[in-house]
């Protein structure tokens, strides 16, 4: 076949729904499948996807496409390499095209080639780990309180020698050249030699779950070899777009979900973490974060906790890393670790606990980048302060809101002992308008949710049975806390597991945590149950017709719009039905 047959081939046989539903929660109404996007933090769906014409589309951030688009996105590859995945997947062989100059099909023969022989190289360096050669790496490993269970989930092995591997893939068929296209050899003279020999070795799988580089860490401190040796770039790795332990993270989403992301500098701090329980763990390869590795993580989390180390290189990584992440529009912040420890060092000393504490104290971008900036200045001397005051000033005006201006020159004058005037006066910015007396507590509008509403939140909050999730109720969800209720109980009853609710009460706004508590503690009755449920849907979707039928009676009193009525006529009717109890 030529390759427009194989394109639309590939594109039969590619079940959208089946491959979106792994990256998202989709639900049929109709003829289209809803959901929220993966693409950009939502609460209501507006995501929809199209069964008959395999197409997707988000009427938020507009994304859209077909399969192939949606795996190039949220995969964060090259349309040639989503369609090799695709293609793997339907058991299809990509056919040889051309485009300009460039042999995609020979590419991508040379990629399946390559990704087979990191796969068994990585498969035995774990092999060579327990061999009487690697007994200084697994007496390294003990040490550092690696068990057996993270070396298996890691990978981890060990290169015994420099041409062990080499003649061990030379006996699988591979080639030398075939091997320094992958990362693995050097040539020195006229022989190759296995470029992470005597190391420690840290397989680097991507998000497809393909190894795609190594890397080693010397036993024996030795001044002519670092400490560290990272594969270098090749076909199937470039550094600046991969993230060490990423394979583990999108298991946890697809199985747990996740609430949030660790990112730390090293391949010990990740495997230490998750050790401590932190497996949301992950770490850049390098200090240098770029704007695809945030597309990345953006995939799997919008909440991102920075954790690097907490000396002077780290610090100027983490300043880097954050303005980056945060153009990506992620939720970072900072978790400010004691000078000179990393995360590995931390979780020893004092323990996954200790650890908490300082995720639960993280800081803003811009409370990080005014206390670092302290630290440069002796604010005890009055000119050194002032530096300090002109420079902190500069961070401040350039945030975009009056709120956050408030927040952070008070912050300044805490620390400088300025009058908030001058402050102000510094950054020519003008401060938000007095009250006249202070602002009375309000009580929320939201408390006074339809008591109908109130049972279904606090059945979903309490896991009961009875919920229904096949029933459409996110039309009914008014405000972020029940959409935010909602999409947890459903991402409990997709897993099949029952859900904690302390880490979801604590990521509550504190504005929302009277009314939480009152659902939470909702006096069910004897004989609430299933058939309760459906007549509170039922009562919701009678109230939220009516709500539509009244809109369009009074647009139609303004414009006479004769198909105003005609929508009102379907509304009427549906009503009736629903009324009937033929529909819920």
């Amino acid at each position: 076949m030529d390759y427009g047959e194989f394109i639309n081939e590939l594109l039969k046989r590619s079940d959208i729904i089946k491959l979106i539903s792994r990256y998202t929660p989709l639900t049929k109404k109709g003829g289209t499948y809803w959901g929220c996007c993966p693409f950009h933090h939502e609460k209501t769906p507006s995501f929809t996807v199209s069964e008959d014409r395999g197409l997707y589309h988000c009427f938020g951030c507009k994304a859209g496409g077909n399969v192939i688009n949606f795996v190039s996105e949220i995969e964060s590859v090259d349309k040639s390499e989503a369609i090799r995945i695709l293609a793997k997947e339907a058991g299809l062989e990509v056919p040889q095209f051309k485009a300009g100059n460039k042999d995609y099909a020979l590419e991508a023969k040379k990629r399946e080639r390559l990704y087979k022989l990191m796969r068994d190289a990585a498969r035995h360096y774990h092999e060579n780990l327990y061999l009487p050669a690697a007994s200084g790496a697994r007496d390294y490993l003990k040490r550092r309180e690696v068990g057996e269970n993270l070396v298996k989930r890691f990978g981890l092995g060990y290169s015994v020698s420099g041409n062990e591997m080499i003649l061990y893939l030379k006996g699988l068929g591979y080639t030398v050249s075939e091997m320094k296209d992958a990362g693995i050899a050097a040539q020195r003279a006229d022989e190759y030699y296995d470029v992470f020999y005597g190391r420690l070795i840290f397989p680097i799988i991507n998000n497809m779950g393909e190894v795609v580089s190594f890397g080693g860490r010397v036993l024996v401190n030795n001044p002519d070899f670092a400490k560290y040796r990272n594969g270098s770039q090749t076909i199937i790795f470039d550094k600046s777009r991969n993230i060490y332990a990423v394979n583990l993270l999108k298991k946890k989403k697809q199985t747990s979900g996740l609430s949030y992301i660790i990112m730390t500098e090293g391949y010990m701090d990740v495997i230490s973490l998750h050790k401590a329980g932190f497996d949301m763990a992950v770490a850049s390869m390098g200090t240098s974060l770029t704007s695809v590795q945030a597309k990345l993580l953006k995939n799997y989390c919008e909440r991102i906790y920075i954790s690097y180390d907490g000396d002077g290189a780290g610090q100027k990584a983490t300043l880097r890393g954050l303005d980056i992440l945060s153009e990506a529009g992620l939720n970072v912040k900072v978790v400010q670790l004691p000078d000179g420890l990393d995360p590995d060092d931390v979780i020893k000393k004092h323990g996954a606990e200790f650890y908490k504490k300082l995720l639960n104290e993280a800081v803003t971008l811009t409370r990080f980048k005014i206390n670092n900036l302290a630290k440069k200045y002796d604010l005890a001397q009055s000119d050194e302060k002032a530096k300090f005051a002109v420079e902190a000033s500069k961070i401040i005006k350039a945030l975009p809101n009056p709120v956050e201006h408030e927040e952070y020159l008070t912050l300044v004058h805490k620390l400088t002992g300025y009058t908030m005037e001058s402050l102000y006066r510094q950054t020519e910015l003008t401060p938000l308008p007095e009250k006249s007396e202070p602002e009375k507590p309000q009580s929320r509008p939201a408390q006074n949710i339809d008591p109908s509403l109130r049972f279904v939140l606090a059945s979903v909050l309490a896991q009961k049975p009875y919920c229904d999730y096949t029933l459409d109720v996110f039309p009914y969800l008014d405000g972020e806390l029940p959409r935010r209720i909602y999409e947890w109980g459903l991402s409990g009853f997709k897993s099949g597991q029952k859900r904690g609710l302390a880490e979801f009460f604590e990521e509550t706004p504190e504005e929302d945590k009277q009314l939480l508590n009152e659902l939470v503690g909702y006096p069910f009755l004897d004989g609430d149950g299933s058939d309760k449920y459906r007549e509170c849907v039922r009562a919701l979707s009678i109230s939220n017709l009516n709500a539509r039928k009244a809109a369009l009676a009074k647009r139609f009193d303004e414009t006479k719009d004769m198909k105003l009525l005609r929508e009102i006529s379907e509304l009427d009717k549906k009503l009736k039905t629903i009324r009937q109890g033929d529909d819920a």
